[in-house]
C-alpha cells in the first residue's frame, strides 16, 4: 500500500513557505484579504478548516503538523491514498489534487485509464472504490506514464504563461519516478516522454546543482 509520509515529504518540499503574491487567487480569503499561502495551503482551504478567515499572522503561524493535518484529510484521504497500491502513483495523483483540486486529480486519472487501457469509467472526478480498483489492476509504470502527460497538457491547457514555468517545473521530481518505474512495470508507456522524462530529470538535477553551490556561496559570502 501506499505511505502517505512519503507523499507529505515530496509535497512539502515543493510547497516551500509563506507567499503572499498578489496575482494568485489562492491567497485571498473569502473577504477579499491577500492573506498569502503557507506551506501549500492556500487562504480558503485554511478559512474552511479553521472555520472563519483567517488573518496574515493566521497564514504565518501554520506548522508542518497543522500543514500534515490538511494534506491528509482533504487531499490524501479524498484520493483514496492509503487503497492505492503504489506510492509513486498514489503520490503523483494526490500532488495534482493539492495543485489543482481533488475534481481534477480525479479527473484526470480517470481519462487516463480510460485512454491507456481501453476503459469505461465514469470521468465525474470522484476517485471510488471502482476507480481505485481499475488504478490497482492496470500497469504502473504506464498509468504513471499517462497520469504525467495528462497534468502537462492540463497546465498548458489553462493558458496562464505567467505560472506554466512553475508548474512544469513541479513535475520535474516525478521524472525520476518514471525511469524507477519503467525497471518495474517495462517500458509499455509512450517512449518520447520517456526519453523527456530522462532530460527533464537531469536538466533539473543540474539546475538543483547549481542552486545548491550559489546557495552556499551566499552562505559564505554572509558569514
Amino acid at each position: 500500500m501506499a505511505n502517505f509520509n512519503r507523499f507529505i515529504s515530496i509535497v512539502l518540499r515543493l510547497e516551500g513557505g509563506y507567499q503572499n503574491l498578489t496575482a494568485d487567487t489562492g491567497n485571498y480569503n473569502s473577504l477579499g484579504q491577500n492573506v498569502g499561502t503557507n506551506k501549500g495551503i492556500s487562504a480558503k482551504v485554511y478559512e474552511t478548516w479553521l472555520g472563519y478567515p483567517p488573518s496574515v499572522s493566521d497564514m504565518k503561524a501554520i506548522t508542518d503538523q497543522i500543514a500534515i493535518s490538511i494534506y491528509k484529510a482533504n487531499y490524501w484521504d479524498k484520493i483514496k491514498g492509503d487503497q492505492i497500491n503504489n506510492e509513486e502513483v498514489a503520490t503523483i495523483i494526490a500532488d495534482h489534487a493539492v495543485n489543482a483540486g481533488v475534481y481534477s486529480a480525479g479527473k484526470i486519472t480517470q481519462q487516463t485509464l480510460n485512454e491507456r487501457f481501453n476503459l469505461r469509467l465514469s470521468v465525474d472526478g470522484i476517485i471510488g472504490n471502482q476507480t481505485v480498483s481499475a488504478i490497482n489492476s492496470v500497469n504502473q509504470y504506464k498509468l504513471f506514464d499517462g497520469i504525467l502527460s495528462n497534468r502537462e497538457r492540463f497546465y498548458k491547457n489553462l493558458n496562464q504563461p505567467k505560472f506554466l514555468q512553475g508548474w512544469l517545473n513541479r513535475l520535474k521530481p516525478f521524472y525520476e519516478d518514471l525511469i524507477n518505474l519503467s525497471s518495474k512495470y517495462g517500458k509499455k508507456a509512450s517512449y518520447g516522454l520517456f526519453f523527456l522524462g530522462i532530460v527533464g530529470f537531469s536538466l533539473y538535477m543540474i539546475n538543483k546543482q547549481k542552486n545548491d553551490r550559489k546557495s552556499n556561496k551566499q552562505q559564505s559570502n554572509n558569514s
